[in-house]
């Protein structure tokens, strides 16, 4: 099979355009993350006012590069593609998919999805990993999607031998990794009034408005792998919050965390009690006082906590397995109309 990835060369998108490299082979990438020119301004442009400024010129630059015809196109920067490149696209493809890990039908990034909401009805397929967006697709005329749980990466998300000085380099209590929004500022800050030991790293928390009260416990800047996994392992408890703007009911931190071996502590949501036995399998919390008790009680008694981990782990690598292996290959599946 011939697969052309369209996606950044950067992150999960780069693990994912790996994973169909390793199982199909004759697999070329276009790097979307080097369509834009001077990225810092025209990221805020596209986002903040609107893509259709960018149209033509992100057209011609993918156009350009698709010099031959593919089995399937694999679709991981949906926000690049309008509806006159796909329908171009569809002229080079048997098959043209998106792996959407975001929720492209509600407000929360601004303009970001003003070119593929006209073209969504064109693919072949979506997969989506909240049930929220199965949904809101269906008012854009999208005819075929496919559920999936958000995918981790067995060689990266997994524990592994680290040295002394990293040991004491990420070593925390409970840690959260993620992006401030504004409900986040709020609860984090009250974790912290309550008087929580935890240590938070991501982007934008410098924009909370009580950022002085809470910067000793913010390392900012996104955290890449292997560190962010490093992170995790090196910590009792991570927190896992899917964010309120996004819709969302499950993340790809749901999954990570005890795929890593750490003991998930998580925002009680109906797809985490599908996913988890409360208790058992994951710690979950209602708001910041629940959160504070549940992690208070499993800080100190962390045999508990190792057992709650250690069962959560089980359920991720050995039950459900949705490795990035397992999304491609039920992805292109779904995609041919084959039994999956």
């Amino acid at each position: 099979m011939k697969i052309l990835f369209i996606g950044p060369k950067f992150g999960n998108s780069n693990i994912q355009y790996l994973t169909l490299k390793k199982i199909y082979k004759n697999v070329d990438i276009i790097d979307t993350n080097k369509i834009l020119f001077f990225p810092f301004f025209t990221t805020k442009i596209f986002i903040q006012i609107t893509p259709l400024i960018f149209e033509f010129y992100i057209n011609h630059c993918i156009l350009s590069k698709v010099t031959t015809n593919y089995d399937l196109i694999y679709v991981k920067s949906g926000e690049f593609i309008g509806k006159n490149l796909i329908l171009r696209l569809k002229k080079k493809t048997r098959k043209i998919v998106y792996f959407c890990n975001d929720n492209p039908f509600v407000k929360r990034d601004k303009q970001r999805w003003k070119l593929f909401l006209p073209a969504a009805k064109y693919y072949d397929l979506i997969a989506f990993q909240d049930k929220s967006r199965i949904k809101l697709s269906k008012k854009w005329s999208v005819k075929k999607t496919l559920l999936v749980l958000p995918p981790y990466q067995k060689n990266i998300h997994c524990r592994k031998n680290l040295s002394n000085n990293e040991i004491e380099k990420y070593s925390n209590k409970v840690v959260f990794l993620g992006t401030w929004f504004p409900e986040r500022g709020i609860f984090f800050n009250k974790l912290i009034d309550l008087g929580l030991d935890i240590k938070i790293y991501g982007e934008r928390w410098e924009k909370d408005p009580n950022y002085e009260h809470m910067k000793l416990r913010v390392k900012l800047g996104f955290v890449h792998n292997p560190i962010y996994s490093k992170i995790i392992q090196s910590s009792k408890i991570a927190i896992c919050m899917p964010s309120e703007g996004n819709l969302d009911d499950i993340t790809a931190r749901s999954i990570e965390i005890p795929a890593i071996g750490t003991l998930l502590c998580a925002t009680r949501t109906k797809k985490h009690l599908e996913t988890f036995i409360e208790n058992k399998e994951a710690i979950f919390f209602k708001d910041a006082n629940e959160c504070f008790k549940k992690c208070s009680y499993y800080l100190e008694n962390y045999t508990k906590a190792k057992i709650i981990a250690r069962n959560g782990n089980i359920k991720i690598t050995k039950v459900l397995k949705p490795t990035n292996d397992q999304l491609v290959k039920l992805i292109i599946k779904k995609a041919f109309n084959k039994i999956i």
